[in-house]
């Protein structure tokens, strides 16, 4: 072993020695303030709140100086951009063209709130105005089909030869008699009631109004209301065989001839056209 060797070692160890002691110290101190409990006191005194001066407020830092402080490099970041964005149409080619042709618009496009927007130049169409209103259309109705109940046609009367009775003519008509307690029609009665059925046909807007009144009987007030209802009911089947409707045919049934202007001949119908009636 050489001398410089033996020289280093007692340098190195008395290194170790020292650092050993530091380490134990610390760990030494660090015990002690484990073991001892920390106390404190908190005095108050009020007046002494008084001699306290207040503290000034220093001044907020002007934001528009730091704001122009950076401007500078906001520049230099601003023209680094543009230069970099500058060179890439040159990878690109031709790309950019369409974006700054849409950038700057045609002469007919507007710009509102940062949009730009492109009209083609040609005016609008003229509106299209019919030259006639369109047709009304026309509704048809469903067919729905209706049980039809054509009123069933009375018998027609016979001519009785024996029956009594006569055609006399009166204004607007002509008046039939009967026998007593009779409804039948005779030959000339009958043919009086058919030629009043023919001027029907020829005046359609014309309607028959039919009187038919009767004789009192002894003890019987309804007696004479029913006759008058038989005769009614024989000239009205008359003129609907004849080829009257029934709607144009109004029956009256008066009863006793004593309720009327004239008493006699009693037993009688009286048959006067709706125009001809005074």
């Amino acid at each position: 072993m050489s001398l410089l060797s033996v020289s280093f070692l007692p340098h190195a160890f008395s290194r170790r020695i020292r650092l050993i002691i530091c380490l134990s110290g610390v760990a030494s101190a660090c015990a002690a303030l484990s073991l001892t409990p920390a106390t404190a006191q908190v005095t108050t005194d009020t007046s002494a709140l008084d001699s306290i001066s207040p503290v000034k407020k220093t001044a907020a830092p002007d934001k528009s100086a730091k704001t122009g402080a950076g401007r500078p490099h906001s520049h230099e970041k601003t023209s680094s951009r543009t230069s970099h964005e500058a060179a890439k149409p040159a990878d690109t080619g031709t790309a950019t063209a369409p974006a700054a042709q849409g950038a700057a618009g045609p002469p007919g496009g507007t710009a509102a709130s940062g949009t730009t927007t492109i009209h083609s130049g040609k005016p609008p169409p003229s509106p299209t105005i019919p030259a006639a209103p369109p047709p009304i259309p026309v509704l048809t109705p469903p067919p729905i089909p209706v049980e039809l109940h054509p009123f069933p046609m009375p018998p027609d009367p016979p001519a009785e030869k024996d029956a009594t009775g006569a055609a006399i003519p009166i204004p607007g008509g002509i008046r039939i008699t009967f026998a007593p307690d009779s409804a039948q029609l005779n030959t000339e009665t009958r043919a009086a009631i058919l030629a009043v059925a023919q001027s029907l046909k020829e005046r359609p807007e014309t309607r028959a109004m039919v009187d038919a009144t009767s004789g009192d009987v002894t003890n019987d007030p309804s007696r004479p209301r029913r006759m008058s209802l038989s005769r009614g009911l024989a000239v009205r089947a008359v003129l609907m065989n004849a080829g009257i409707p029934s709607t144009r045919i109004y029956v009256r049934v008066i009863g006793s001839s004593t309720k009327t202007d004239l008493v006699t001949p009693a037993d009688r119908v009286d048959i006067r056209r709706s125009d001809a009636v005074p």
